[in-house]
């Protein structure tokens, strides 16, 4: 009965401080799934506070995910019908979400919102490891790179879509990871961080679990970092690997919201196809070896057979390809992997700077984008 209570008291609670909105219009707001996803909207955030002082919100389902030492309104909705009621009441200007299929599913557009704007939590591509309709309902796309903004124009021709503003600016998310990044300690760890998917019965590669075994048995030091979706998909297999490798003093479960940490101290990254092989190879010029598969959530996929994936043409040119079988050899392919990757780095610097538009310095050339491509759109 008291925890019946307490939930009725939030939920009145998160009730009336959505209803304190409805005469207001927002100027600036940003939509957080869970403390995970801050990470990918705090430059962008920063950037409006400063501009915009007292006149920008950060949303969230998460009651923990706050935006913290900046001068910001921070408002927990919850989730289910609270939230989707804040969806279907908020005034805005300009919404900023990294959340796909707007409007296919719970979250709806309203017509008091000016511009829903979709930036980029992946540094990919936006047809293979999203579903067919991931970005159609936004108006405003903020584009890592041209072959973003040829991907989606392909689309919206193909499908007789609505044209969208694509604005090129870069990857936001790579800048705060350079700006917090130590690249100076020396890495003595291997990363593994593997992605989730539909493709898998739930939703995370089992053979990561033996990849993990065969590292730690042979002394290496070996982090573990899920994706933030295998904690909604995956619970049993992150509760097995929890129990099978806790008494090993060389195996740690990276929980924290944050990827850095993990990364500065990594030697070389395994996964699948997460997008962390991007963030990890192209920022600390460190070697990644993939477990073979292909995340395909594009049920459609066929239409794009004329286009390469971003991130597989970064894994064909720069990753190390390993099978199933090869997994006892594991590593021995990590040697490998580190003692050649040196030779890559020159021409994988000059194809992170043809790819990522403003590399380096996204958040600089934005004020520029904002003032002249958006307010005036």
């Amino acid at each position: 009965m008291t925890d019946i209570i307490k939930k009725i008291k939030l939920n009145y609670s998160i009730l009336k401080n959505i209803l304190n909105l409805t005469n207001k219009k927002i100027n600036i707001i940003f939509y957080s799934e869970d403390k995970s996803y801050q990470k990918f909207s705090y430059t962008l955030i920063k950037f409006f506070v400063n501009k915009y002082p007292g006149q920008v919100y950060y949303v969230s389902s998460d009651p923990n995910d706050k935006i913290e030492n900046l001068k910001i309104n921070n408002l927990f909705i919850g989730s289910g019908f609270l939230m989707n009621f804040f969806f279907s009441i908020i005034k805005a200007n300009y919404f900023f979400l990294t959340l796909t299929d707007l409007g296919n599913h719970s979250i709806k557009k309203n017509k008091n919102v000016a511009k829903y704007i979709y930036f980029n939590h992946s540094g990919s591509s936006t047809f293979r490891g999203y579903t067919e309709g991931s970005f159609d309902n936004y108006d405003i796309i903020l584009c890592n790179g041209q072959y973003q903004v040829d991907e989606i124009r392909f689309r919206e021709i193909k499908k007789n879509l609505p044209k969208k503003d694509l604005i090129l600016t870069g990857h936001f998310y790579f800048d705060h990871i350079l700006n917090k990044v130590n690249t100076s300690q020396i890495p003595d760890e291997i990363l593994i961080a593997p992605t989730w998917s539909y493709n898998y019965k739930e939703c995370i590669n089992e053979n990561f679990i033996e990849i993990i075994n065969e590292l730690v048995k042979k002394n290496h030091k070996v982090t573990f970092r899920p994706h933030p979706e295998h904690y909604k998909r995956s619970r049993r297999i992150l509760e097995i690997i929890k129990d099978r490798f806790s008494d090993y003093n060389n195996f740690n479960f990276d929980n924290h919201a944050e990827n850095i940490k993990s990364m500065e101290k990594a030697k070389c990254l395994i996964t699948d196809i997460s997008d962390i092989a991007l963030e990890y190879m192209l920022l600390l010029n460190r070697p990644v070896l993939y477990l073979n598969f292909d995340k395909i959530h594009n049920e459609k996929l066929a239409d794009f057979k004329d286009f390469e994936t971003i991130e597989l043409k970064f894994k064909n040119e720069f990753g190390i390809i390993f099978f199933e079988e090869d997994i006892k050899k594991i590593d021995l392919l990590v040697q490998d992997s580190i003692k050649n990757f040196s030779l890559k780095i020159p021409k994988l610097n000059q194809l992170k700077n043809k790819y990522y538009f403003n590399f380096g310095k996204t958040i600089e050339e934005f004020e520029k984008t904002w003032e002249d491509k958006i307010l005036e759109s």
